[in-house]
């Protein structure tokens, strides 16, 4: 009988090392008809996964023929790791830099690593950032930023898992849909350091305001001068937003975190950021990013 336990446990325990090593494999491609309309390659679709502690899409990058999943940012610039993300890889510093996000301060090594490969592409060098320290915890092992993705066109499917990216696509957004789907973004960044948000218009309540995209938050967060008009109220902590309209797509009832840190994305910028859309709308949602000609639509 202890021998049949301990053959038991040992099948246990080999089912549950086989479920966390298998690589995620992509969704059956036929059932998603937006792969085919878009005119997107098998070689253009990648894998796409999320967790508890890290809602946004994660995509694989191999350094040195190691791989790990990392978070993709649409706001972020370059390639950040986590220290000690991969064990192997060979670092080259250069300079250390101190950042704000949207989400926290956070203190930089860059320097060179080789042997990079992510979204299809090979980089036998590449310049990235080492996250030393973070002032708000940071789950993720790393973030892809998008200067990987500046000259090309991006889908974000997280209901089937799947993104997308192609540097020729095959139709542009004007070609798929109407101008009234159509949302403009913003890729101007700061002059010195290239660090600006993708920003964009939205409606709240019928009125115009400056929005951006955040992977990193799992909620919405909404800035507090806005939260105190929609409220009546001063100093809430959650407020409801009745409509949201991006485009053509119109989000209704959104619960909004009332967040003191978006007065500091951009403090050098008159032009506030009202709202920083989350992951619990993004995930609602097919995404596509024309970031050549500067369109964003949301179904």
């Amino acid at each position: 009988m202890k021998t049949y336990l301990k053959i038991c446990l040992l099948l246990t325990v080999l089912l549950l090392l086989a479920t966390c090593t298998k690589e995620p494999a992509l969704p059956d491609l036929a059932l998603i008809p937006w792969i085919e309309s878009h005119g997107y390659q098998r070689s253009e679709l990648f894998p796409v996964v999320t967790s508890r502690n890290v809602s946004g899409p994660q995509v694989k990058v191999s350094v040195n023929h190691e791989s790990q999943y990392l978070l993709m940012d649409f706001n972020a610039i370059d390639l950040a790791l986590r220290e000690n993300t991969y064990k192997n890889v060979n670092f080259e510093p250069q300079r250390m830099t101190n950042r704000i996000t949207e989400t926290s301060e956070m203190l930089f090594e860059e320097g060179y690593i080789h042997d990079v490969s992510l979204l299809g592409r090979d980089y036998p060098i590449l310049y990235v950032s080492i996250i030393k320290h973070s002032s708000a915890p940071f789950k993720a092992k790393g973030i892809i930023g998008r200067n990987f993705l500046i000259d090309g066109q991006l889908t974000l499917d997280i209901q089937n898992k799947i993104l997308a990216f192609t540097t020729e696509p095959e139709y542009s957004l004007n070609n798929l849909y109407p101008d009234s789907l159509l949302t403009p973004i913003n890729l101007n960044g700061n002059h010195d350091d290239n660090h600006g948000l993708l920003k964009f218009f939205c409606y709240i309540n019928g009125a115009k305001h400056p929005a951006t995209l955040s992977t990193r938050n799992s909620i919405t967060m909404i800035s507090p001068e806005l939260a105190d008009t929609l409220s009546q109220k001063h100093n809430a902590q959650n407020v409801t937003v009745g409509s949201l309209k991006i485009g053509d797509k119109i989000f209704t009832n959104i619960n909004c975190l009332v967040s003191e840190e978006l007065l500091t994305l951009e403090p050098e910028n008159p032009e506030t950021i009202n709202l920083v859309i989350g992951m619990d709308l993004i995930g609602q949602c097919l995404l596509t990013i024309d970031f050549i000609n500067g369109k964003m639509v949301i179904e």
